[in-house]
């Protein structure tokens, strides 16, 4: 039933969208080259699944309509529907819809069906949008989303407290060790705001990834309906319907994220400090791995047509996974060495293919490879990783933008499967746009450069034309 929702959902708003709304319209063309067979990790990461890493050339186009809310349509009836067609051509050519949805909106509320992108945060200058599992590194799911357009101000209190929600259905519809697998999000967010010069957002995101038929025939026909799906969406554990491991523990692929993030406002420049704490169990959920988390800082500059706009640091930490001193313990009651149970960040034992989406990560792309087999994914080959980032964007004129970002990240593999040397990557970016009212198009130039201790060194170039209407 869930797979119909977001169709029927596009194609009913779409028919009573209204004339007014303003259409966007954008036409473009990029062409991509690296010196390794692969595209660099910047060129990849973070563009919605757009781009296949795979190619050493590629050309992309890429036709975008859309149809928006008039002033977020905050008050009163309104309607959006947008689409997103790509065609690209090098080592692997592939075409793909990347969005087509539709939007109903009332009074700050909001029902959307389809394949659509989330707001992008930070300057879009974050490794992971500033949520450590909620990324705009793969294509986006097809879902049905009830929620509020923004923060919404909470009766009684709505002089300092507002909140925002958001509740999902969507199902993984591409090659996975688990056919036909759903997963459900939640989120829900407070602001407290008793200030003019500064505010508090504290949130919490839950994803399930629950139903589905498995490849090994052991497990097969994993529990669906609705009985079954109370048991996801509270993350209870499963009744006899379920497999062992789920009715001892909870039920599916359980994960999310604590959200903190505070915000200043200061004569030159707006301050935001925020933290996005990983959770896939109950040490994640009592902050037993405390140490791992996407601390970010954000400095959101007044004058936004000075040299620099906006600056951003990362540090991502992933590879305490729960286990305080050693990964081994002795038990006293066998009298034997045994493993500690850890988390395994967005890999699963049934859920094999993990957080992944089209082969692409769904949390932050900086947990990476992909392992594959023929063409499906197998989870991730490391989760156990620590990463220094920034990130700057600025005008060099008022026709020209740029924007750089520079990583280092060391991945250590997994608990089970530990690489023998430890690999350690910087990967750059450097972009420019020109804007020239005198040209039809506008124009982009970037250049993209990886340097890996074990995979050696990589440089790429991007050459991109747009036009907008």
């Amino acid at each position: 039933m869930f797979k119909y929702l977001p169709v029927l959902a596009f194609l009913f708003i779409f028919t009573i969208s209204k004339a007014q709304n303003p259409y966007q319209i954008s036409v473009s063309n990029t062409t991509l080259a690296a010196t390794d067979s692969v595209m660099p990790f910047w060129f990849a990461a973070n563009r919605h699944g757009k781009i296949q890493s795979k190619n050493s050339i590629l050309n992309i186009s890429e036709l975008i309509v859309e149809k928006g809310y008039i002033n977020k349509a905050k008050s009163g009836l309104g309607t959006n529907w947008g689409g997103d067609f790509i065609a690209a051509f090098g080592t692997e050519n592939y075409y793909q819809l990347n969005r087509a949805y539709a939007g109903l909106s009332f009074k700050g509320w909001e029902l959307k069906g389809g394949m659509f992108y989330d707001e992008v945060k930070f300057a879009g200058l974050s490794t992971s949008n500033g949520n450590i599992t909620r990324s705009e590194n793969a294509r986006p799911i097809p879902m049905v989303r009830f929620s509020t357009l923004d923060f919404k101000p909470v009766p009684f209190v709505q002089n300092w407290l507002s909140f925002k929600a958001e509740y999902d259905e969507g199902f993984l519809n591409d090659e996975r060790y688990v056919d036909g697998a759903h997963l459900h999000h939640k989120s829900l967010y407070f602001k407290i705001h008793t200030s003019t010069l500064w505010n508090f957002d504290i949130g919490f995101e839950h994803y399930a990834m629950w139903g589905g038929t498995s490849q090994n025939e052991n497990i097969g026909d994993l529990p669906e309906g609705w009985n079954a799906y109370w048991h996801y969406v509270f993350a209870l554990p499963g009744n006899e319907d379920f497999l062992v491991t789920d009715q001892k523990n909870n039920s599916g692929n359980q994960l999310g994220t604590y959200q903190l993030k505070y915000e200043r406002n200061l004569p030159e420049m707006k301050i935001a400090l925020y933290v996005s704490h990983p959770w896939e169990d109950n040490s994640g959920l009592n902050w037993h791995n405390w140490p791992d988390n996407l601390l970010g800082i954000h400095l959101d500059f007044h004058n936004k047509n000075g040299l620099i706009t906006d600056v951003v640091y990362e540090f991502t930490n992933s590879r305490q996974q729960g286990i305080k001193d050693s990964i081994y313990y002795f038990d006293s009651n066998s009298e034997k060495w045994k493993i500690r149970e850890y988390d395994n960040y967005y890999n699963h034992s049934v859920y094999r293919s993990g957080f992944t989406y089209q082969q692409q990560m769904m949390s932050s792309p900086l947990f990476f490879p992909v392992a594959e087999s023929d063409g499906i994914s197998m989870g991730i080959k490391s989760n156990r990783f620590f990463s220094h980032h920034i990130g700057a964007k600025g005008n060099l004129s008022e026709k020209i933008n740029w924007k750089g970002m520079l990583t280092y990240i060391q991945h250590s593999g997994t608990y089970s499967k530990p690489y023998t040397i430890n690999q350690k990557q910087i990967s750059g970016f450097f972009e420019i746009q020109y804007f020239n009212p005198k040209l039809p198009v506008e124009i982009g130039l970037s250049a993209a450069a990886d340097a890996n201790n074990v995979t050696g060194k990589n440089l790429g170039f991007n050459f991109s034309v747009i036009k907008n209407w």
